[in-house]
């Protein structure tokens, strides 16, 4: 695809008593009320952002229009691409970023990669698109058959493009078999790196790896800000939440089968069969494709299961501050920046997670692993040797609340960001025609 350069202007001549104008600043991204922890992260973000710096002025591009924000926020189909500026894409895996597709790659700018799988986003999207979704419905029909096919073959040419000789048959078999594991390994980030001034992503271990594959682009790691809550004793927070006694574990964000809720099941499940009172809380929305009370029922254990949908960030803090032990398993994993894993820290929360995330990002000292090795063996054998080890747990408590306010802070987060976007400035510099300067 053709990369077509922003006008983008830096003053550098001017005298020093002159008031040097704001840069503007377009951030495409999703933001409430879509239900993605992207939209509440970047909200949070250009809000601080836009009281923090006088050197950006900040506009949202966003097909939500969320109340009372401190900048303001723009549809896409009213951006402007010939406005002087510099664009930041914040792209995730889901379909709140579709939006983005037709003019990131027009319009390079910095990205901010959220996630180090786009590609089972991607399929989605051709496979919810109206063509599809009309020949399904009138499969007799030759002409919209004709239209279907042409939107399988874009998504076959996207593919192509960025895997060449591989890509007919890593999207042949996606569209076969659905992909599974073959999506992580063929994540379709590659192409919007490429073409990007600059991508920023959360963790060490995401930068060490899109520098892997993209060695010609700038990567750079920007730290997850995270607020610290106010603290409440595990005692408080039970009460207030009318909660059960006993061995409390909880599990947040999205329900599915990515975040091993079949082998946590199955792990307390042995936990309930060895007499001990436990309580497992999912604290998430539902998806269609995994029924978790369904498979409670089949293990005998839903008295002991509570499925609370998604919850406000008051409430996320009151289960997380009730929890013993709080489960963050997904597997498998892209290596991508947990927001709901540091929410959990933050809360000073103790957090079993696998062996996936990576010591680089979170030590040994602010979280437990598990190798989910021998399936609800293994997970079951973790959980009760933190159960017996209070101390362990009261450690893992205290560091993780240290960690989030040392590392993860939202003035790290800003700090790192104006940084970033700093050097971006100062690099490329262009008249108001197009054309650049040095």
């Amino acid at each position: 695809m053709g990369q077509r350069r922003r006008n983008f202007s830096v003053s550098s001549t001017q005298e020093p008593s002159a008031q040097v104008q704001p840069a503007k600043l377009f951030v495409f991204t999703p933001l409430p009320p879509a239900p993605t922890g992207i939209a509440d992260y970047s909200f949070n973000l250009l809000h601080t952002l836009s009281s923090a710096s006088q050197d950006w002025a900040i506009e949202a591009i966003s097909p939500q229009q969320p109340v009372d924000t401190s900048f303001p926020v723009r549809t896409p189909e009213f951006f402007d691409s010939s406005e002087q500026g510099l664009v930041v894409y914040h792209v995730g895996n889901s379909e709140y970023h579709d939006f983005m597709y037709p003019v990131i790659f027009e319009q390079p700018g910095v990205l901010v990669l959220h996630d180090l799988v786009l590609h089972h986003a991607r399929l989605n999207t051709y496979l919810r698109s109206p063509t599809i979704q009309a020949y399904r419905a009138d499969i007799g029909n030759q002409s919209k058959r004709q239209l279907a096919l042409k939107t399988l073959n874009d998504y076959r040419s996207e593919v192509t493009s960025a895997y060449m000789e591989r890509g007919e048959d890593i999207a042949e078999v996606a569209l076969r078999m659905g992909g599974g594991r073959l999506l992580y390994e063929y994540p379709l980030y590659e192409p919007l790196v490429s073409s990007s001034l600059l991508t920023l992503v959360h963790g060490q271990s995401a930068a060490d790896e899109v520098r892997e594959n993209c060695p010609q682009s700038r990567v750079e790691r920007i730290r997850m800000g995270m607020s610290l809550p106010t603290p409440v004793s595990r005692e408080e927070a039970r009460h207030r939440l009318d909660l059960p006694n006993g061995l409390l574990l909880a599990s947040f964000g999205l329900v599915t089968p990515e975040k091993r809720i079949h082998t946590a099941l199955k792990a307390l499940a042995r936990l309930v069969q060895s007499g001990i009172k436990t309580t497992y809380l999912l604290v998430g929305g539902t998806v269609d494709h995994f029924d978790v009370m369904s498979e409670a029922e089949h293990l005998g254990i839903t008295s002991s299961v509570k499925v609370l949908g998604r919850v406000s960030k008051e409430d996320f803090d009151l289960y997380a501050s009730a929890a013993d032990l709080c489960l963050n398993l997904r597997y498998p994993s892209a290596g991508e920046t947990s927001a709901t894993l540091l929410r959990l820290l933050a809360c000073g929360r103790a957090v079993l997670v696998t062996d996936q995330i990576h010591v680089s990002d979170y030590p040994d000292s602010v979280v437990a692993r598990t190798q989910l090795e021998g399936e609800d063996e293994g997970l079951y054998c973790d959980i009760l040797d933190l159960v017996r080890n209070p101390n362990r747990r009261r450690h893992l408590e205290e560091s993780s609340r240290a960690f989030v306010s040392s590392e993860h802070t939202m003035k790290t987060m800003v700090t790192d960001y104006l940084h970033a976007l700093g050097e971006v400035r100062e690099m490329m510099s262009y008249s108001p025609d197009g054309s650049r300067t040095q």
